[in-house]
């Protein structure tokens, strides 16, 4: 027990860190016992408040700046294993855009029916149908990609065994699906941010489908014949609409089972407005004159 030497009262006794002065629990305080170094205390507050409401420097800024870029740079990032996945995917998916041509009948029905289009110059249908493919797969897989590394997930495109089955039925059967792999993302349990991953596939081949069909209602509506782009134009619409989707199915794996459960109203909107696409891809082109 010390005396307080302000009141004189028996205490633990505490010592003021800037007159160095013993004092009881009462007047401990520099404020309650008058302390001689106020100056100092006002200082050290004014130096605290000046801290946390400080204006950073510009090395401060700049290197702030320089972790931002790092982060923004990573998002956008490939790895070795996943570049490798994609180049297999891709080789998978332009087999089944050649296999289509063989209207069920399978790839090597499909190969002679391609030869003859080029022989009689239709060359730019199979590469347009080709390139068709490739892009409506790639944009579908690398919008999950980005929306979810822009929620800072980790994310990348893996080939699956399910993938090389899925694709080989497609090849031999002449059947339009793009089972090939998946979008793996890890890193966060936000139902929201997981849900708006799942949707940006099957929302980007809406948005396609949906421009590439008011290209052809410009184009009609301006006179130009749509033959022959209104060809692609139409596959487009179908082939995005399709896959969209396929993939909103609210049942897993598929994207619409994630969708869903996040916001049921979204995945009946994107649904609805897919299904309407589809429809529009081969009930409205008709009347286009294709």
């Amino acid at each position: 027990m010390t005396t307080c030497s302000l009141c004189g009262v028996d205490d633990l006794g505490f010592t003021c860190p800037y007159c160095n002065t013993v004092y009881c629990s009462e007047h401990r305080l520099p404020e309650s016992h008058g302390c001689p170094a106020m100056h100092k205390v006002r200082e050290e507050a004014q130096k605290k408040v000046s801290d946390s409401i400080r204006i950073p420097r510009r090395d401060d800024a700049s290197q702030s700046a320089k972790r931002l870029k790092r982060r923004r740079s990573k998002q956008g990032r490939f790895s070795s294993t996943e570049i490798r996945d994609l180049a297999i995917a891709s080789v998978l998916v332009i087999l089944v855009g050649i296999s289509i041509f063989g209207n069920s009948l399978g790839i090597f029905n499909a190969i002679a029916i391609v030869g003859n289009l080029i022989g009689i110059g239709l060359w730019w249908l199979v590469v347009g149908t080709i390139a068709m493919f490739l892009a409506s797969f790639m944009a579908h897989e690398m919008a999950h990609k980005f929306v979810a590394q822009n929620y800072g997930m980790w994310s990348e495109f893996r080939m699956t065994s399910m993938g090389y089955y899925l694709s080989a039925m497609a090849i031999i059967f002449s059947l339009p699906i793009f089972g090939t792999g998946v979008v793996y993302t890890s890193g966060t349990t936000n139902i929201e941010h997981s849900g708006k991953s799942n949707l940006a596939g099957p929302m980007t081949n809406f948005l396609i489908a949906a421009g590439l069909a008011i290209i052809s209602i410009m184009f009609f509506a301006l006179g130009f014949s749509l033959f022959p782009i209104g060809v692609l134009l139409r596959y487009g619409v179908q082939l995005n609409a399709f896959l969209g989707l396929f993939n909103m199915i609210p049942i897993q794996p598929f994207d619409g089972a994630t969708v869903r459960y996040w916001n049921s109203r979204v995945w009946l909107g994107v649904t609805i407005g897919l299904l309407f696409m589809l429809i529009f891809g081969y009930v409205a082109y008709p009347f286009l004159g294709l």
